[in-house]
């Protein structure tokens, strides 16, 4: 691959880091090796359902960061011990891009180290059969962006926590993620190998396999334009919530052992319509919950303040606003 310029992003912010690789595919020819690590966060592909795709009540209570990618592909969680890679190039002959060829220095860097890895059917790459690493692409006019995720020291529990969501609570027509059994690089290395030696030598090993690369940093421009996006796009909310599909949210939950029913639609972010075959809840979820945000924080704030068990004898705010997610 004839790279030009290789970075490894000093930034952790996951904002940041997804509007880089924006702004390095419209805004420049260059073609570019970038590495990067980011903070606890969730990373939904373009055309998802947000909520249907994790946990959000876990997610909320527990600071993780939520955005959304260029890319389309499956929702991953990520943390200090996930390493993220892009590649981005200009493909003249659009019908020759795949993820192969984009994945292969990775993988030939991988098993530099005495590891077994290859590539998956569905563009993954596996370590003893084991998913270390999920892909996903995006095509800007004659350029692509390439980007993937590397588990070397996650936290496969959080990682679960994150993603065990209810999405059959959500009908809608976005791209679901499908799971597979993951596992960490550093499962399979020895003791005295740190994620920084890892990313180091990752880092190399992948230039080596480039034609002629320089190692860069980005310049104060750059990153105030790349700032600039992050904040106008990738941390705003509507691209966040209210850029996944309509759907139809339904629940059922117990209530002084009586089983309560609700739905609500939801377009763009926001709730449209509600609907419960219990008076008491009608009455209180569509005088609070019409023209509102469905995110959980906003719906917790709706709550805080009103006299809950003047409907619910004993139900908490929180349990009411577990049973909207």
């Amino acid at each position: 691959m004839p790279i030009q310029r290789c970075l490894i992003s000093r930034e952790n912010n996951p904002y940041f880091n997804l509007a880089a690789e924006e702004y390095f595919l419209k805004n420049t020819e260059d073609e570019i090796f970038m590495v990067y690590i980011n903070q606890p966060s969730v990373v939904v592909g373009k055309h998802q359902n947000l909520l249907k795709e994790i946990n959000a009540p876990w997610c909320y209570k527990h600071n993780i960061i939520l955005s959304r990618r260029l890319s389309g592909g499956g929702t991953v969680y990520q943390d200090q011990g996930n390493i993220n890679f892009s590649f981005i190039l200009n493909c003249p002959t659009l019908d020759k891009v795949n993820y192969k060829k984009f994945t292969y220095p990775i993988l030939q860097s991988i098993k530099s180290f005495g590891l077994n890895v290859q590539n998956s059917d569905r563009n993954d790459i596996l370590l003893n059969d084991l998913k270390i690493s999920g892909n996903a692409m995006h095509i800007f006019k004659n350029r692509v962006l390439c980007h993937g995720t590397l588990l070397f020291k996650s936290d496969l529990k959080n990682l679960k926590t994150a993603l065990d969501n209810n999405g059959e609570r959500y009908i809608d027509k976005s791209i679901k993620s499908v799971s597979s059994k993951v596992v960490n690089i550093a499962e399979f290395l020895p003791k005295d190998i740190t994620e920084n030696y890892f990313i180091e030598k990752l880092f190399q090993n992948t230039i080596d396999f480039l034609d002629n690369p320089k190692n860069y940093s980005l310049t104060t421009r750059e990153s105030q334009e790349i700032k600039k996006l992050a904040n106008e796009k990738y941390s705003t909310w509507d691209w966040i919530y209210g850029y996944s599909p309509k759907y139809l949210f339904r629940n059922k939950f117990y209530l002084n052992n009586e089983i309560i029913e609700i739905s609500m639609s939801v377009e763009k972010g926001v709730i449209l319509e509600t609907n419960s075959g219990d008076e008491n809840i009608n009455n209180l979820i569509n005088n609070i919950l019409i023209n509102r945000k469905h995110d959980y924080k906003s719906i917790e704030s709706l709550f805080t303040d009103k006299k809950l068990n003047d409907f619910f004898q004993g139900y908490s705010v929180e349990e009411f606003c577990d049973a909207l997610f």
